[in-house]
């Protein structure tokens, strides 16, 4: 296949690589081509022993690292967003993504997080063709960047993961596909709702962040010293406890949607965060008791570091111009807050966290208290908005067996 990888971030280099030495054609398509490996030369670093059989060093040369969307887009087979945040695709896929994509064959469109909506996103942006959509529903593993456009490092990988399609049935044999590149021959079935609901970064940053800040006014620095270096295996009890309140808000949207698309087999999984780490990462956990020993003793989560901007003299503030305060709130938490409008159920904590962040990002997302939709609310993924019901939500805009 001619595989497209569309990126530049921290999985970029890794699902780059794995596609070309799984006998794949491979560009890159990046805004930054000139920063790349001069001899297209990119790999990653494995700290999982039990990932690749603990191979130490993956390398492959890639086919073509380029900027321009009409050198690599219009002849691929599949394009795959890898390593740019969420809630940029929306902008990827319309003005990189659509003009040049052929509508005439089937090609493969995904992304490496196939939750926040990706279907809805991609219809929207895309527009008609005979494309098909697919994604992992979670990042496949825990990684991060040595040296930007070379090296990427592997923390750990998902011992469980599923790859969603609209119809969650996988009728184009797309889970052997990504089974050989990724090295996971254990890819299940599901769809982009269950996905889009899927236990996951928005139900883990913001409340981690808000144990932390709730009560910041947003310019006062703080001394360095007094915070948590890492996000997750330093996270406090009183972050833990939000991160509970959020998970049982989740779980009741997803019970009340099951009420309503009772043949929708996904969605009767069981959605517990705390379960669904333990499922995706296994013996890396050396502490499975509760929600808190989980997260913090998760080894693929152990070198994730606060996004702090540093003013100097020991002092520091959290970075907002962050995915952790932007597409985890528009791409998630006000993306659940539509869908429990829709479904007929309150999330209160989730609505109070909203209104916490989007006062410090500047936004108006919600207002009234979260009983109403705000100015900046365009800037959100909200179904409602792009017509979807709580019974159309499953197909998204595009529909069935397309």
């Amino acid at each position: 296949m001619k595989i497209v990888v569309v990126g530049g971030g921290n999985s970029t280099p890794i699902f780059a690589s794995l596609a070309k030495l799984a006998g794949h054609h491979v560009s890159i398509l990046t805004r930054r081509p000139s920063e790349w490996s001069s001899t297209r030369t990119i790999g990653f670093e494995n700290q999982d022993p039990l990932y690749m059989n603990g191979k130490e060093k993956t390398e492959a040369t890639i086919d073509l690292i380029t900027s321009d969307a009409s050198q690599c887009v219009p002849d691929a087979d599949m394009v795959f967003l890898s390593g740019i945040p969420t809630y940029q695709y929306p902008y990827v896929l319309r003005d990189s993504i659509a003009p040049h994509l052929n509508r005439e064959r089937k090609v493969f469109v995904g992304t490496i997080c196939a939750y926040g909506g990706f279907n809805w996103i991609a219809a929207q942006a895309l527009g008609e063709g005979n494309y098909s959509l697919f994604g992992t529903q979670v990042i496949p593993f825990m990684c991060g960047t040595k040296k930007y456009g070379h090296t990427s490092l592997m923390f750990g990988a998902k011992r469980l993961l599923r790859l969603a399609t609209e119809s969650g049935k996988d009728e184009d044999g797309l889970k052997e596909i990504m089974g050989k590149i990724l090295h996971m021959d254990y890819l299940t079935d599901t769809n982009f709702i269950t996905s889009t609901l899927w236990p996951n970064n928005p139900g883990l940053h913001p409340p981690i962040l808000y144990g932390l800040f709730k009560d910041w006014d947003g310019k006062a620095p703080f001394e360095a010293s007094s915070l948590p270096e890492y996000v997750y295996t330093e996270m406090t009890d009183a972050s833990a406890k939000y991160i509970c309140d959020l998970d049982e808000e989740l779980c009741s949207i997803v019970a009340a949607l099951s009420k309503i698309l009772p043949d929708n087999e996904h969605l009767k999984m069981n959605f517990n965060m705390k379960d669904c780490i333990v499922e995706n990462y296994e013996t890396q956990i050396t502490d499975p008791t509760d929600m808190a020993s989980v997260i913090r003793t998760n080894i693929a989560y152990a070198k994730h570091k606060m996004p702090f901007t540093d003013l100097g003299d020991g002092k520091v503030v959290p970075t907002l111009k962050h995915k952790f305060f932007e597409g985890d709130l528009t791409g998630g938490l006000c993306l659940w807050k539509d869908i429990a409008d829709l479904v007929g159920i309150k999330i209160p904590k989730t609505v109070e966290i909203i209104l916490w962040n989007q006062k410090l990002v500047g936004k108006e997302y919600l207002v009234d208290g979260g009983k109403g939709w705000g100015k900046d609310a365009g800037d959100c993924l909200l179904p409602s908005k792009l017509g979807l019901t709580a019974k159309t939500l499953e197909h998204g805009i595009r529909g069935v067996g397309n």
